[in-house]
């Protein structure tokens, strides 16, 4: 049995270890001391060799400040072990050096259903949240080929955090003394060893057939405009593999879609919509209507359960915007559903017409000075359909300040025509003495007709033609004044 001691720098013994098959001490050791591997040091020695059959160890101390260890064992390329259905791996057991009969070790590298023939490289790793993880002397076992012998590197790494958050990410160091990674944008996963390829819309992804557990992208982030509006995405994907998942195979790849945040990726335990792909070479679709779609940070996963068999894919991300009134055809509608208008168009819906200055709503009006004439003209905003122009002409006058109209002619129930003239006398305004005397003299008139009417009733001139009245009154009777002429001219249809 291998003696335990405080280490120091890296010394070579033999093995003997009593029911693993080298009781002879054939096997070396190698202790590594604690100051050839610390978190800041990793342990690397190259040009390993394993007879064999055979076994090298190396041997090393784990403390309370050591979060991670991660031991990785890569064949040189002048190596030919393994390649004649030989085993070569490696294992670790905490107190006494490993053998490869279960029992005999308590971590081995989990088994790569992705790896390739050409990746032969061998990783264990364990950490202060796994079970079985114990501070105290721990062993790293290298198996040999049953073959040849074998050439390599081996690397042992302590970490204060999952991989040191892959270089990508801060260690959180927690109360409970967990440790946890602050991802940097972008990068997720426990280790934020993950990262999601952009997908962007209209865009379709393209992947050959390849082995993988899971694949990531993102969407482009939706921006609060597009809440606001009618938006919808859809997230498109079609499979294919020539090496499996025909009938008899129940599982089948998963589209996987997940609203969250940087540090979280859509797994099959945590997703917020999910599609199973169930026919080859069949596009299948997750959409995200208005009440669907959340403002942030998508993600997508392609999950292949199988994962010794090869499949591809293609994904796809539409983006689909629906403005209001389609921008009434004077604008165009950008991706998160608003009008860019046209040039003199403004409003939601592009349907106010801006030209000259102002907007122009039905009934509104647009003043236009005519200086030569005294006056302000305004013309008035008429629609057809979804276009509303302002008249050409003025539909309506007004003098200018101390200015009359005079001349102007009545038709129908409009008066047309006349001409803006200077006021006589005095600033142009209506006091309150005016207004007193204008309204005394109305009342006063309207008596006057009145009773003129009932005299000229009485005397029979409303039975004869205007010629006899008008040699009836200047016979004696007085003349009418002209103003009241021109009232009864009017209102009798003389």
């Amino acid at each position: 049995m291998t003696k335990s001691s405080q280490l120091s720098g890296v010394n070579e013994r033999q093995a003997c270890s009593v029911g693993l098959g080298f009781e002879e001490c054939s096997a070396t050791v190698t202790s590594i001391g604690d100051t050839e591997l610390t978190i800041a040091k990793p342990f690397v020695k190259e040009h390993e060799v394993v007879e064999t059959r055979g076994w090298s160890f190396y041997e090393f101390n784990v403390t309370d400040q050591d979060f991670q260890v991660v031991v990785n064992v890569a064949e040189e390329e002048d190596s030919a072990c393994g390649e004649a259905s030989g085993y070569f791996e490696v294992f670790l057991k905490y107190g006494q050096p490993p053998g490869w009969h279960y029992g005999q070790w308590d971590f081995r590298q989990a088994y790569q259903y992705y790896q390739t023939e050409q990746d032969k490289d061998q990783e264990v790793k364990f950490d202060a949240q796994t079970e079985g993880f114990q501070t105290g002397t721990w062993f790293a076992g290298v198996e040999g080929d049953d073959h040849s012998d074998c050439k390599y590197t081996i690397t042992i790494n302590k970490f204060e955090c999952p991989l040191n958050c892959s270089g990508r990410g801060t260690c959180v160091h927690a109360s409970n003394g967990t440790r946890s990674c602050d991802c940097q944008q972008g990068f997720f996963g426990r280790e934020c060893a993950n990262e999601a390829l952009a997908l962007a819309y209209n865009k379709p992804v393209t992947k050959a057939e390849a082995l993988f557990e899971y694949d990531y992208y993102s969407l482009p982030e939706v921006a609060s405009a597009a809440l606001q509006n009618t938006v919808e995405v859809k997230v498109q994907a079609s499979f294919s593999s020539a090496d499996g998942y025909s009938d008899w195979v129940s599982a089948r790849p998963e589209l996987l879609l997940l609203k969250g945040d940087n540090a979280i990726e859509p797994t099959t335990a945590n997703y917020t919509y999910k599609h199973i792909l169930e026919v080859q070479n069949t596009v299948y679709e997750i959409g995200l209507g208005p009440s669907q779609l959340k403002e942030g940070l998508w993600r997508i996963a392609i999950y292949n359960p199988m994962r010794l068999y090869q499949i591809g894919y293609k994904l796809t991300a539409v983006k689909l915007a629906h403005c209001l009134n389609d921008c009434s055809g004077h604008g165009s509608c950008d991706d998160n559903g608003t009008c860019q208008c046209n040039s003199n168009w403004a409003g939601g819906d592009c349907s106010v017409n801006q030209a000259g200055g102002g907007g122009c709503q039905e009934g509104s009006h647009k003043s236009t000075a005519m200086p030569g004439k005294h006056a302000t003209g305004y013309s008035t905003c008429a629609c057809s359909g979804s276009t509303c122009e302002y008249t050409d002409s003025n539909t309506q006058v007004a003098c200018d300040e101390g200015y009359t109209i005079q001349g102007s002619q009545k038709v129908g129930n409009k008066y047309v025509g006349g001409t803006c003239v200077k006021s006589s006398g005095g600033k142009s305004g209506t006091s309150a003495v005016g207004v007193f005397l204008w309204v005394l003299f109305s009342i006063l008139l309207s008596f006057t007709v009145s009773g003129a009417l009932l005299w000229l009733q009485q005397a029979g001139f409303l039975s004869m033609t205007w010629e006899n009245i008008r040699n009836r009154l200047t016979r004696g009777r007085g003349a009418l004044d002209e103003s009241l002429y021109h009232e009864l001219s009017m209102d009798t249809g003389f």
